[in-house]
């Protein structure tokens, strides 16, 4: 089994670590990490680290597409892109003062032709017969998306046999939970924006997402930084309480951490609960690193011994 991961708009990033970071002079790079990320990316990124056998795909254009390609060829990430000319996005993000600052300069990407998308559903309809899991994760280029475009590309893999989750937000997360995603996972603020009057209580944030499951949604995950994580499926609904904490250098990424270790464990197995607690512990060892998708199994192993996740009677 291997679990496919579709990034439509993925980006050559260059993270750099700055101390005495300010708006202006001239900064020294005390350490610098070059490499292909976007949702999807990042999250085969990580499941290559798990050993957990991936496929990339999504739109790639120009040389700077060229660079991604070339950069997951180099970690051995599988990779099978729909390529157009414009060129991808390139990206920069700057921490300094010990993760104190956090600076993201990102490009819009490129405008994606209506063929590219056709020819991208075609493909993940090939790539999901026989896979277990599809995750689409991030945000699609801006200029002409089609709204409906996640909806599309869930429904294409669902009827050729595999589950999938969507990690996005806004527009793209509201029209996508519409094909019935088996699992999405918005980040707190992704999820107060999608159910529209504020949460007030965890009480009424797993109603919120009772509702959304009772609509059709195969099941939701939501993750609050520290405060921990709420989980609802048909049957069940559950909460993490606060997380352990490690020296952050980072927090970018975490949403694809959380896809990767909650898709990793779910295929192999594993019951939600166990998976969650898993998820959680690879999302805050994420943070404790430079780039997205880099972490260490062994402090992820340690921090998940750490994690409770229980079932709330409401």
């Amino acid at each position: 089994m291997m679990i496919v991961t579709v990034t439509l708009n993925p980006i050559l990033e260059r993270n750099y670590q700055i101390e005495r970071f300010s708006l202006t002079g001239v900064h020294e790079v005390s350490h610098c990490v070059t490499g292909p990320a976007g949702g999807g990316i990042s999250v085969s990124r990580i499941l290559r680290r798990l050993e957990v056998p991936t496929q990339a795909t999504g739109i790639l254009g120009g040389h700077l597409g060229r660079l991604i390609e070339a950069g997951l060829n180099k970690e051995e990430i599988p990779s099978d892109f729909v390529w157009i000319r414009a060129e991808s996005r390139l990206g920069t993000l700057v921490v300094g003062d010990g993760g104190k600052i956090h600076t993201r300069i990102i490009e819009q990407g490129p405008r994606t032709p209506r063929g590219a998308y056709d020819r991208l559903n075609s493909k993940i309809e090939a790539l999901a017969v026989e896979n277990h899991w599809v995750v689409l994760a991030g945000t699609p280029p801006p200029p002409g998306a089609p709204a409906a475009i996640y909806a599309r590309l869930i429904r294409s893999a669902q009827e050729a046999g595999a589950k999938v989750l969507l990690d996005t937000h806004g527009t793209w997360l509201r029209e996508g939970i519409k094909a019935q995603p088996d699992l999405i996972t918005p980040n707190w603020q992704e999820f107060l924006q999608l159910v529209g009057p504020p949460c007030y209580s965890t009480v009424q944030a797993i109603k919120a997402a009772r509702a959304l499951v009772a609509d059709g949604l195969g099941g939701i995950v939501v993750s609050m930084g520290a405060r921990g994580a709420l989980a609802v499926q048909a049957e069940s609904a559950y909460f993490s309480r606060p997380l352990p904490t490690v020296d952050v250098i980072s927090p970018v990424g975490g949403g694809s951490a959380l896809a990767a270790g909650l898709t990793a464990k779910l295929q192999a197995g594993w019951d939600f609960a166990a998976s969650l607690r898993f998820a959680l512990a690879v999302a805050i060892a994420g943070t404790a690193h430079l780039g997205t998708g880099i972490f260490d199994p062994q402090l992820a192993a340690q921090l998940a011994k750490q994690i409770a996740v229980d079932k709330t009677p409401y």
